[in-house]
């Protein structure tokens, strides 16, 4: 019995990370696509941040909030079921379209289709899984993040190259990195394959009122000085790793004259490993702090990741050598793997498990909107105002100086304010 119960929360783990993998293959594939797409289409570098940035976080974060109050009422399998549907045709639509504008749209109604994912596994985790192993289980989950988007480097650049040494023998005359869009929607069928294979899970019996949505901004507002600190401090973070995720890759070509396949091949392995890896020990990390260590484990580590990210960040972006510069983003991207991994998890850990779903649609919205839209175009910005010869890697190290700052700030005053526990807030709400 013990171990079919093992065996149907571990499928249950592998197609909501495979889920995840398409998601982020998806996303992080604009990253490495930046010369074809500006060349065909005739955009600015602004411009495609906003395409990076918040044309894509802004709604995805805002739409969140609706899916997870969906996700926490009802059924949680379809909510993904759908999610998967309509990013898949949006990644499709983003392939055939021709103009900004087009492009804008197919960025905001992929957004909209990822919106519902992130919520609804994290809830179904947090409820299969004990208290010690949910930390770990989420972040198996977030290596789908490293995977997904390395996958789309280390294929995606080679896969360009090759598709415009043969351009004339695609059909219908696509441009190469239209046919790159094209298939990673198509792969949606896939994750829809799995899900349908996933057990539906029913929450646990609430009375109605525990599970409002004046039940849960009651509980917000009694935690507010340690849910503030914590959003705060993710929002810096968040901007920093959105940042170095959208203009590494850029950093790399136009301050080292890297190719897009040389690129997406080195940094995509840096992605991975570094990205597993930072996920991985950290989800390890706090599940062993739990059992043995400080309250709080989970703050302790992220801000230590805050730390490693900002120092690692700025030294990729200074150093001379293209091979050093990749050593410290591989640094880096352990920083941004354990950020990633514990910071929906830190944050909804805050709230009851009925909860869960809208506990991480709050985290999505606010760091989502302002960090994920803050980073990826404040790098432009910046750049154009130092004006040096390493513009981007420049900017990106200045960038990481102060929102490393920020977020460990912030981290520490969470630290030092009071515990709220779950059973006060309940009774009290």
């Amino acid at each position: 019995m013990k171990k079919s119960i093992y065996a149907k929360t571990g499928f249950t783990l592998f197609a909501l990370f495979f889920a995840s993998v398409l998601a982020f293959l998806d996303r992080q594939l604009l990253n490495i696509l930046v010369r074809p797409i500006r060349t065909d289409i005739g955009i600015s570098d602004v411009e495609f941040s906003l395409l990076q940035g918040i044309a894509f976080a802004l709604v995805y974060s805002v739409a969140a909030f609706p899916m997870a109050y969906l996700a926490d009422r009802f059924s949680r399998k379809k909510v993904i079921l759908i999610s998967i549907l309509a990013w898949s045709v949006m990644t499709v639509a983003f392939g055939l379209a021709s103009s900004f504008s087009m492009l804008l749209l197919a960025r905001i109604g992929l957004a909209l289709g990822e919106a519902g994912l992130s919520p609804a596994s994290i809830s179904i985790l947090r409820q299969i899984y004990p208290p010690e192993r949910q930390s770990f289980a989420v972040a198996i989950l977030t290596i789908s993040v490293y995977i997904g988007g390395g996958i789309s480097m280390t294929i995606g650049g080679p896969a360009l190259a090759a598709l415009e040494t043969h351009a004339e023998a695609i059909p219908f005359g696509l441009a190469p990195w239209r046919v790159l869009f094209i298939g990673c929607g198509i792969l949606g069928a896939l994750g829809l394959a799995f899900l349908t294979l996933m057990p539906e899970y029913k929450h646990a019996p609430q009375a109605q009122g525990k599970t409002s949505l004046s039940a849960f901004f009651k509980l917000l507002k009694l935690k507010r000085a340690r849910a503030l600190a914590y959003l705060a401090a993710i929002t810096g973070l968040s901007a920093l790793l959105y940042a170095v995720m959208a203009w590494t890759p850029a950093m790399f070509m136009r301050s080292h004259g890297w190719s897009e396949q040389q690129t997406g091949l080195a940094y995509g392995i840096a992605f991975i490993t570094g990205g597993v890896i930072g996920a991985l020990g950290g989800g390890k990390l706090v599940g062993r702090l739990v059992k043995h260590g400080p309250d709080n484990a989970t703050v302790i580590v992220i801000r230590y990741a805050a730390i490693l990210l900002g120092v690692s960040t700025i030294l990729s972006a200074v150093v001379s050598s293209g091979y050093t510069a990749l050593i410290f983003a591989s640094t880096a991207m352990v920083g941004v793997g354990t950020a990633i991994s514990l910071g929906a998890f830190g944050f909804q850990a805050l709230f009851p498990q009925q909860f869960s779903a809208r506990a991480v649609a709050i985290y999505l919205l606010i760091p989502g909107t302002l960090g994920a839209s803050l980073g990826p175009s404040s790098i432009p910005v910046i750049e154009q105002f130092l004006a040096h010869e390493k513009g981007t890697g420049m900017a990106l190290a200045v960038f990481a100086g102060m929102m490393a700052l920020w977020s460990t700030f912030w981290l520490s005053a969470f630290l030092r304010f009071p515990h709220v526990a779950h059973e006060d807030t309940i009774s009290e709400a």
